[in-house]
C-alpha cells in the first residue's frame, strides 16, 4: 500500500477511535516524518472534533426540549 493510503488509512482509524497502540504509534512516527501530513492532520482533527461537539450539543438540545415537552404535557393533566 502507498505510503499516503496507508497514512490516510491509519488517520481514520485514529480518529474513528479504532486504531490499536502499534497503529497510533506507527501513526505517530508518520506524523514526525512527513510534515506536511501533520499539519493537515491537525486541520482535519480539529473539524472532525468541532463537528462532533456541534453533534453532541444538537442532540442535546433536542433531548431537553423532548423533556420539556412531556413535563408540559404531565402539568396540563
Amino acid at each position: 500500500m502507498h505510503t499516503e493510503d496507508y497514512f490516510w488509512k491509519l488517520f481514520a482509524k485514529h480518529l474513528a477511535n479504532e486504531a490499536t497502540d502499534p497503529e497510533l504509534r506507527e501513526l505517530n512516527e508518520l506524523l514526525r516524518k512527513y510534515p506536511d501530513a501533520d499539519k493537515w492532520a491537525k486541520v482535519i482533527a480539529y473539524w472532525w472534533d468541532e463537528e462532533s461537539q456541534e453533534d453532541i450539543v444538537r442532540r442535546g438540545e433536542l433531548l431537553f426540549e423532548k423533556i420539556k415537552e412531556k413535563i408540559k404535557a404531565e402539568q396540563e393533566k
